[in-house]
């Protein structure tokens, strides 16, 4: 269900209907079929704030992090790209979340690291738990997701020549019971994408070699290999490139919505802009 959103421009009166109202906060601009009088920006009310007008073929809000020719304008064009909506990944099983324990939250990454010569990944298969991974982390305060990513590679598997090629735009969301750690996590994640610079190698310390067996894992095997949902995510992203985030998901970066499922979301924004 669309939901309309007056904008006044100049003495003219815009009704923009917006598909998805629980992207509101993603909104980035405004695309505008008409005489601007050389203004270059509009007000949002709901937004509380001006948002820049692109000159277009229709009227319409610009929400590139989550419509995918937006998305593709907003990369070519070096425009803001402002994710609203995140890919939500909660436990199952032994990991399902517990409500007689705390919650822990948690930045962390996704390292995605490549053989060249191989064409091989890095993964981790644990050893006490049913767990086949790339190398995942936290970021500790202070650092860059591409330190994290690569103190993280070097402590547990004691490669130390790595190089970071790419950072994905997007951040997805893991919610699970750490039974490991007796806590719940929730974790924003980020993916980063990198190589080996050689095969430089320190030997990892006794306490990680007891947690997992490292593998190097053939591209085509990836799939078979790994059994964390937001790792088979990565391959995705990794193999046949970012995009939009187009399906439902948990609210982030959106005030008062953050947290709520999109659905939940869209719903308190269409009574809000309806009232």
């Amino acid at each position: 269900m669309s939901v309309s959103i007056k904008l006044q421009l100049n003495q003219e009166i815009i009704n923009i209907d917006l598909e998805r109202p629980e992207l509101i906060f993603g909104i980035t601009a405004v695309l505008y079929n008409g005489d601007t009088n050389g203004i270059q920006s509009i007000y949002v009310p709901i937004l509380e704030e001006r948002v820049p007008i692109i000159k277009s073929n229709e009227t319409r809000f610009f929400i590139p992090a989550h419509i995918q020719e937006d998305f593709i304008y907003a990369k070519k064009n070096n425009l803001l790209i402002k994710q609203v909506i995140a890919p939500y990944f909660k436990g199952i099983g032994n990991e399902n979340v517990r409500e007689d324990v705390k919650t822990q939250e948690r930045h962390s990454v996704i390292v995605v690291i490549k053989n060249d010569k191989s064409d091989e990944y890095l993964c981790l298969d644990c050893k006490n738990r049913d767990c086949k991974s790339f190398v995942l982390g936290g970021v500790e305060e202070g650092e860059t997701v591409e330190e994290a990513a690569i103190r993280e590679v070097y402590e547990e598997t004691g490669y130390n020549d790595i190089e970071i090629t790419y950072k994905s735009p997007f951040k997805l969301i893991n919610h699970f019971y750490a039974e490991y750690k007796e806590v719940n996590r929730y974790a924003k994640m980020e993916i980063i994408i990198g190589r080996l610079k050689s095969e430089s190698n320190i030997n990892i310390s006794e306490e990680e070699n007891k947690k997992h067996i490292i593998k190097w894992v053939h591209k085509e095997e990836l799939l078979n290999f790994l059994t964390v949902n937001n790792n088979i995510y990565a391959v995705d992203l990794l193999f046949n490139g970012e995009k939009a985030i187009t399906n439902e998901g948990i609210m982030i970066n959106s005030s008062f919505l953050d947290r709520l499922d999109s659905y939940e979301a869209r719903e308190k924004v269409e009574k809000l802009l309806k009232s």
